[in-house]
């Protein structure tokens, strides 16, 4: 969980003309209903909107994430631009970026579902981008300044077994029947024999609502504030897992098609998709029921995530009550 940092507005105000000492008017607020992941301020200057983000953990340094952000639009892919970033500093003790506006709102809110649908193909011709990107490591990515991007893992091995319990099956059997259990199991012992010596880059948080439209036409894609190093199915099962989740028109296949317009899939890869999904969903689910976090079976995160695992188990989609029928 990020660590809450008291920031005054007036002080991030200031760092705003600092990155932009030409501006006349600069005003400074919080993002409503911004997640609890990432620490983000809407600043507007001059009539132009920009995105302050402060980093969630002190240590952290942004500029990794404004080299990723850098690298990504030099090769063409619709992300924020990155205006500055910074260190921590003796004067403000957290690393900041401030980034551009990717333009319009999410497909998750708004526009008919064949503009959806269509944004959706852009997004993923850029994500197949994105985790054509090489990581040394698996996990959460090292944000300490470096354009070499590392992560916490050395191994896939490690990476796929990561936060769930142990001993083996710990609060999930009170989740899930015994044929769940085992075939979660057998799906996380078989994964962790992929040949996958290096991580893929990935977004981390991928579904509808960090993928933009305006006008009717793709506008990029936002947030990366979960970036990490991965299998390459990850951010497809995590778009997988949540289609349906908060628009019901179907906008995986859309996603998927336009993925494998830039990156080849290998056979068997609809198999490794649902794999990749049920397990990150699965690793989240155990950090939720973890002595750490100790959410209640009754949390409706807990709820959702057992419903959506179980019908990903059972060959379904993950939301089929609220999928449109395609005709």
């Amino acid at each position: 969980m990020p660590e809450q940092f008291p920031a005054d507005l007036g002080v991030l105000a200031g760092l705003v003309r600092e990155a932009v000492p030409r501006a006349r008017s600069v005003s400074i607020g919080q993002v409503p209903g911004s997640s609890r992941v990432v620490v983000v301020y809407r600043a507007t200057v001059d009539g132009v909107r920009y995105y302050l983000r402060l980093a969630e953990e002190p240590g952290q340094d942004l500029t990794t994430e404004a080299h990723v952000l850098e690298r990504l639009q030099a090769l063409d892919v619709r992300v924020p631009g990155v205006v500055a970033a910074s260190p921590a500093t003796a004067a403000f003790p957290r690393s900041w970026m401030i980034m551009t506006e990717v333009p319009g709102r999410s497909i998750a809110q708004g526009g008919t579902d064949d503009e959806a649908q269509q944004a959706a193909m852009a997004a993923g011709r850029d994500v197949a981008v994105i985790n054509s990107v090489s990581v040394s490591g698996f996990g959460w990515l090292h944000r300490d300044g470096s354009a070499q991007l590392a992560a916490e893992l050395p191994s896939y091995r490690q990476f796929v077994v990561s936060y769930l319990p142990t001993p083996w099956p710990g609060r999930l059997q009170e989740v899930f029947d015994l044929r769940q259990l085992e075939a979660l199991r057998a799906l996380a012992a078989g994964e962790q024999d992929r040949p996958f010596r290096a991580g893929r880059l990935v977004h981390g948080d991928l579904d509808v609502t960090h993928i933009y439209s305006h006008a009717g036409h793709y506008s990029g894609i936002i947030d990366f504030g979960e970036l990490r190093g991965a299998d390459p199915y990850f951010d497809l099962g995590h778009f997988l897992l949540h289609d349906g989740e908060t628009r019901p028109a179907q906008l995986f296949p859309s996603f998927l098609n336009g993925y494998r317009q830039v990156n080849s899939l290998p056979d068997g890869y609809c198999q490794a998709i649902r794999t990749s999904a049920i397990l990150l969903g699965l690793r989240q689910l155990s950090r939720w029921l973890s002595l750490e976090r100790a959410y209640p079976l009754s949390h409706p995160l807990v709820q959702r995530r057992a419903a959506e695992l179980s019908n990903l188990i059972d060959g379904k989609p993950a939301h089929p009550e609220r999928q449109t029928p395609r005709l």
